[in-house]
């Protein structure tokens, strides 16, 4: 046979062993994402809030930038977790404990109600965390870059604000539905100011002046003119988050970004889905339903802990799929390397900053515990914990300040073993330090249990991401700029609205079938209220 021939019959065969291989990548990946946020959602239902919530979305960021097999993807990747990190802690604001107890009623209207306000809780913390990451993976570097300014600003002064305890006696004054009006307020005055002193990142204080403002219209419309409430008495930031969704969504069109919109919108779907699935498992644990019933080792069960894990999977493995589905095989903009200055400060914000926002917590819980003594050596315990925090955090910052000047080979020279590195250490840190604050509780099955889990996946985790090949198998032909015309959302995402609209539906008419009376924790949005409390959760 001649060469020529030859050549061209074994180009099928290979196109197809190609193919094969990026297959297998991007459902490893999909994999990865799914349960890096199950195992992160886990360890934010611990912590709770904003500060939690950055730990699933920095996970899920860098793990579909691991699982893409794009060497550009790999090199931002610590960029894209902080990215990740700061669009899930926008939706931390928001509470859905006694949304939680309206499904445990046994009224239909209320279980529907309840169901329906964790799709659209679910739907714009995964849709405001989806648009934000999709920026971090389709701007170019010099956009990107602009944010160092503003956000270096925007930590320092909501650090300032917590503990001066500034920010505290401002709610207690003006209460504003107990809103986080504050945090929105100083970011609209640091992009102003941001903007005047580094002329080069207005662009980057323009869309965080923007959203800030949006946030103030979506709750001044929805909580003050039209008097909605969507769990009183709790807090009404909800509204706000609509207002923020609408605002980056708006902006995203406006500045002809049609691939971040596309992310964000199937984001909203599955961050949706998620919260309605995860809490549909979590009522037929408390009512006993079926096989749970018949088992005992299937009782006494934290089904919400469950329920958070399985909120994380489902919304990680749906935008784990849309983004190393979708966006990885279309173009990202390329262009001169990034800012030291961001890259550093990515890796900074990561490992000290996203942490000590959360740890602090974990001595609170042991003093209440009454874990740890009050005093040693005559030295107040709490001072010790800080020194030794504070030692760990310098040591970070100048080992990482030596690699910048090159001092240091400790690192892989590989972009992604670099970044399997940093997505270990940070996945680690989160599961071990979950562990020791609810150490005081692990006598408890359910308790250690669920840690086990933590564990356990985190283990999957780390295979998967040991197992992940270091050559990019993926060419950059046939790319689509992000602004293209061809993306759009298609028949395929309205047809899976309609059909979540069925879903959502049913697992509320299944759930009331699931057990008779009213669970303990329900509450009633419509018809006579009980006085329970719905179990502890944001």
């Amino acid at each position: 046979m001649e060469p020529d021939a030859l050549q061209r019959e074994n180009k099928p065969l290979e196109r197809r062993v190609i193919l094969t291989g990026v297959l297998r990548r991007d459902y490893a990946g999909i994999l990865l994402a799914g349960l890096a946020m199950s195992v992160g959602w886990g360890f934010r239902g611990d912590y709770g809030h904003e500060a939690g919530a950055m730990v699933p979305g920095a996970l899920l960021g860098m793990a579909i930038c691991l699982g893409s097999g794009r060497e550009d993807w790999w090199k931002r990747s610590a960029i894209v977790g902080l990215f990740g990190a700061i669009g899930w802690a926008f939706g931390g604001q928001m509470s859905y404990g006694r949304i939680i107890g309206y499904t445990a009623s046994s009224s239909l209207p209320n279980v529907a109600y309840g169901y329906a306000c964790l799709f659209i809780i679910g739907g714009l913390w995964a849709g405001i965390g989806s648009g934000v990451l999709a920026m971090s993976l389709t701007r170019p570097f010099s956009s990107l870059n602009a944010f160092t300014a503003p956000l270096t600003g925007l930590m320092v002064v909501w650090m300032g604000l917590d503990v001066t305890g500034l920010s505290e006696r401002l709610v207690e004054k003006w209460p504003m539905h107990d809103t986080d009006w504050v945090a929105a307020t100083s970011a609209v005055v640091v992009a102003i100011v941001c903007a005047r002193i580094f002329p080069s990142s207005r662009p980057a204080c323009m869309l965080i002046g923007r959203l800030g403002l949006s946030w103030w219209l979506g709750y001044l419309l929805l909580t003050v003119v039209l008097n909605l409430h969507m769990t009183p008495p709790r807090s009404d930031n909800w509204s706000g988050c609509v207002g923020l969704f609408i605002g980056l969504l708006t902006y995203l069109m406006r500045q002809r970004e049609s691939a971040a919109c596309v992310m964000m919108s199937w984001g909203f779907l599955f961050g949706g889905i998620g919260f309605v699935a995860g809490d549909f498992v979590n009522m037929l644990g408390r009512g006993q339903w079926g096989p749970i019933g018949a088992y005992a080792s299937l009782q006494g069960l934290d089904y919400w802990k469950w329920m958070e894990q399985l909120f994380g999977l489902i919304m990680g493995l749906g935008i784990g799929w849309v983004f190393l589905r979708r966006l990885q095989n279309r173009a990202v903009v390329q262009e001169e390397r990034p800012s030291r200055w961001l890259q550093m400060g990515a890796v900074i914000f990561l490992l000290i900053l996203m942490f000590w926002a959360n740890f602090h917590k974990t001595v609170r819980n042991w003093r209440l515990a009454e874990a740890i003594p009050e005093t040693i050596l005559g030295v107040g315990v709490g001072h010790v914990i800080l020194l030794i925090a504070l030692l760990l955090s310098f040591a970070v910052i100048a080992g990482l300040n030596g690699l910048r000047r090159q001092e240091q080979t400790l690192p892989p020279a590989s972009p992604l073993r670099r970044n399997q590195g940093l997505f270990l250490i940070i996945l680690w840190v989160a599961v071990v330090g979950a562990l020791l604050q609810a150490f005081p509780r692990m006598s408890s099955p359910a308790v250690f249990l669920v840690h086990v889990t933590f564990w356990i996946t985190a283990s999957i985790c780390s295979l998967i991401v040991a197992c992940l090949p270091a050559v990019s198998t993926r060419g950059r032909s046939g790319c689509t700029p992000p602004w293209a015309g061809s993306w759009t959302l298609g028949r395929h995402f309205w047809s899976c609205c309609l059909l979540t609209l069925v879903f959502v539906l049913a697992l509320a008419q299944l759930t009331v079938l699931s057990h008779e009376g009213d669970l303990p924790g329900s509450h009633r949005r419509f018809g006579i209220s009980d006085e329970s409390i719905s179990p502890s959760g944001n």
